[in-house]
């Protein structure tokens, strides 16, 4: 249910916010942005179990895409679709922890850009980003395989550094904040850890 309401609702704000995005393209005089990116996922643990224990995705390379469209000068709508391949890690005190199958995540959301270069071809300029989304976990074990949907809250902060016209270099750091969907990977519901996924990335934005 969860994964169809993450789904729905990123439908719904594309499909409303369509008509606004045409309009404030033509009045800001600044073009569509896409930026290909790649870095490092930090996972946070899906669940603390006893004496030490915890179950998460490991920390994994990432690569992804970034679109934006600005609604105003210093404000735009953005968007990311991104994929980290790792492994499913039950955690163990002393021994540190061993590797019982693979866990490739998709992390896709909408959100809002204040700052960065604006109308401007060169420079050093911050942003910040905010936004909703979902996670998704394809995991698979030596016994069993399952996906889990849920819901992602997004804040990240960045830098854009011109080069030249219509080529930016950019660096973020993102945190996808998420709690594992138990209930969509095995059918029941155990509450789990509120936990922040760090992404730290670089790519090269392309103005159009």
């Amino acid at each position: 249910m969860k994964s169809n309401l993450v789904r729905t609702s990123l439908a719904a704000v594309l499909v409303a916010v369509s008509p606004l995005l045409a309009q404030a393209q033509k009045g800001t005089g600044v073009g569509a942005h896409l930026a290909p990116f790649a870095g490092y996922l930090i996972t946070g643990d899906w669940y603390d179990g006893p004496v030490g224990t915890s179950i998460a995705a490991t920390n994994a390379p990432m690569l992804g895409v970034q679109g934006g469209i600005p609604l105003s000068k210093g404000v735009s709508l953005v968007g990311n679709l991104a994929y980290a391949s790792g492994d499913l890690r039950i955690g163990l005190p002393l021994l540190g922890g061993v590797n019982v199958g693979s866990a490739n995540t998709w992390m896709y959301d909408v959100g809002l850009e204040l700052g960065g270069l604006g109308g401007r071809s060169t420079g050093i300029a911050p942003f910040v980003q905010g936004g909703i989304g979902g996670m998704t976990h394809d995991i698979k074990a030596s016994i069993f395989e399952t996906r889990a949907s849920n819901v992602a809250y997004t804040a990240g902060v960045g830098l854009d550094i011109g080069i030249s016209n219509g080529f930016v270099v950019r660096v973020q750091a993102k945190d996808w904040i998420s709690r594992f969907n138990s209930e969509d990977a095995v059918g029941f519901r155990v509450n789990g850890n509120l936990a922040h996924n760090v992404a730290l990335t670089a790519g090269v934005k392309l103005r159009f």
